[in-house]
């Protein structure tokens, strides 16, 4: 069984949860238990550390917050190094990750906290995919992956569920969709006044 923790605040209503359900869906038969980080801030934590103790392999799902993590995330990295340190040694560790900006580049500091954690904690970083220009692949939906603007996307993911199945790791990847970067950053402008203006700004 593999576990991925969807470490968004928005839930099941973000882009993160749409990325680790495509994950989901490259690795097939495999087993997968898809968490929120609202399940394991309410009571949730043991639960958390019973399901990582079954699992062959953990999945961290995030969108960049500021360089790093969300706060709760590192509260709960920080939780299990102070109590668990050699709980999980050997166990792999995954990451994907998606931001606002155009260049997925920029979630390289957020991969470095977890492969640092993971070297704490004697767990195995086993790589990621960081997406760039997320909400707007997200939006897109109905695009397809694995061709087309989309396509650095869609083999990243394949590429991250094949070293899962077969217990292993992978160089980071840095996706990001090849529309335009002009044409996205008019789509993100014409988003963000909408956003304001359904919330009373002027």
């Amino acid at each position: 069984m593999i576990l991925m923790l969807n470490c968004s605040y928005k839930g099941k209503r973000g882009n993160t949860q749409y990325y680790l359900e495509l994950l989901k869906a490259e690795l097939g038969d495999v087993p997968v238990e898809l968490w929120n980080i609202h399940q394991v801030m309410t009571g949730g934590l043991e639960a958390l550390k019973a399901k990582l103790d079954e699992a062959e392999a953990f999945v961290i799902g995030a969108p960049l917050y500021v360089d790093g993590l969300p706060a709760q995330m590192v509260k709960i990295l920080e939780e299990l190094l102070e109590k668990d340190q050699d709980r999980y040694c050997g166990k792999l560790v995954y990451v994907i990750s998606n931001l606002g900006f155009y260049e997925g580049t920029q979630i390289c500091h957020l991969m470095d906290i977890v492969r640092n954690w993971c070297g704490r904690m004697g767990m195995v970083y086993g790589g990621g995919v960081a997406v760039g220009a997320g909400p707007l692949v997200h939006a897109l939906k109905n695009m397809p992956l694995k061709k087309g603007p989309n396509r650095e996307i869609g083999l990243g993911l394949e590429r991250l569920a094949k070293a899962m199945k077969e217990g292993g790791s992978v160089e980071n990847m840095f996706a990001q969709t090849k529309i335009p970067r002009f044409i996205y950053l008019q789509a993100a402008h014409s988003l963000f006044r909408k956003t304001m203006k359904e919330n009373g700004c002027k």
